[in-house]
């Protein structure tokens, strides 16, 4: 494949990747009659299912079987992986929950925020330097987290866990060493016999619960392991096909379709004091966005010099 057929294919890979990440939100208001827990502890188990057909069609088998027996005699990378599988599953299910519950726009705050907490957390944990401009849309960010807090008279806990347990994920990715589709089955496969313990006494305490898994929402709660594992596939190819920075942008198609999903589609109020709060988060992704332009088309010039 040549460059450019390596590029288009990587852009391709990505879009379809947060496309599907952006109107996840509706899928899962189709699935708001589930309980939220039940809707997670499928999604885990389809998302496994589906992960070991991937693994099976790619005849990677023997790697998994490898690297599971790897991880055992690993402490260090296997808690990375458990910390990393629980951050994950934390983020599903707060954003399935705030789907459910009518605080997508608020979610979306979340979901903008991502980025930014992802470069404080490798600033704080990975003592990565930043330049004045990053600085300055991280404190726009917290500008705009602090107006609403104070229209409400509380921290916007949920916008900030989708945030933080983002961040925790992608720090944990860091330090663990898996080839992408490998280590995302191991992470499902940790988080599999809690699913299934959950819902086995899910069943037994409420047995009407059973019957939720037949017809059309047996088939959306299959489904919605599949679009679990799906985008991550998509998205593991295409960051490896296209600048990080060309992700960056990429990335801001999830919490927009979110935010006008939210607005337009469930029709949820939003005020212009947190209009305003947006306005803050936008400029802030503008700021940053142009300091990862200007990064890059220095890092352009001084190849080109070489």
């Amino acid at each position: 494949m040549n460059k450019h057929n390596e590029m288009r294919s990587g852009v391709l890979y990505t879009f379809f990747a947060f496309f599907i990440w952006g109107f996840l939100t509706i899928y899962w208001k189709w699935l708001g009659s589930v309980d939220s827990g039940e809707v997670l502890a499928h999604r885990i188990v389809w998302a496994f299912v589906f992960m070991l057909v991937v693994i099976l069609m790619r005849r990677e088998f023997g790697a998994l079987r490898d690297q599971t027996k790897w991880l055992i005699q690993q402490p260090r990378q296997l808690l990375l992986v458990l910390v990393s599988s629980i951050s994950i599953s934390a983020n599903w299910i707060i954003y399935v929950w705030a789907v459910a519950h009518a605080h997508v726009i608020e979610a979306s705050l979340g979901l903008y925020i991502i980025p930014l907490v992802s470069m404080l957390m490798g600033i704080l944990f990975l003592k990565e330097r930043t330049g004045v401009m990053k600085m300055f849309s991280i404190i726009l960010a917290i500008i705009g987290v602090l107006v609403m807090t104070f229209r409400f008279g509380h921290i916007p806990w949920l916008a900030l866990a989708l945030a933080a347990t983002s961040g925790v994920y992608s720090l944990c990715k860091k330090f663990v060493v898996f080839e992408a589709y490998v280590g995302m089955t191991i992470e499902t496969m940790l988080m599999v016999p809690f699913a299934v313990i959950f819902l086995i006494s899910n069943g037994i305490r409420t047995p009407e619960s059973i019957t939720v898994f037949s017809g059309s929402t047996g088939l959306l709660l299959v489904g919605a392991g599949v679009l679990t594992a799906l985008p991550l596939i998509w998205f593991a190819e295409g960051a490896k096909r296209i600048p990080l920075t060309m992700i960056g942008f990429f990335q801001y198609m999830t919490p927009t379709a979110a935010f006008f999903i939210g607005l337009f589609v469930f029709h949820e109020p939003i005020d212009r004091i947190q209009l305003l709060s947006f306005l803050f988060i936008w400029l802030s992704i503008v700021v940053y966005a142009w300091s990862e332009l200007t990064r890059a088309s220095e890092k352009k010039r001084e190849a080109a010099s070489c």
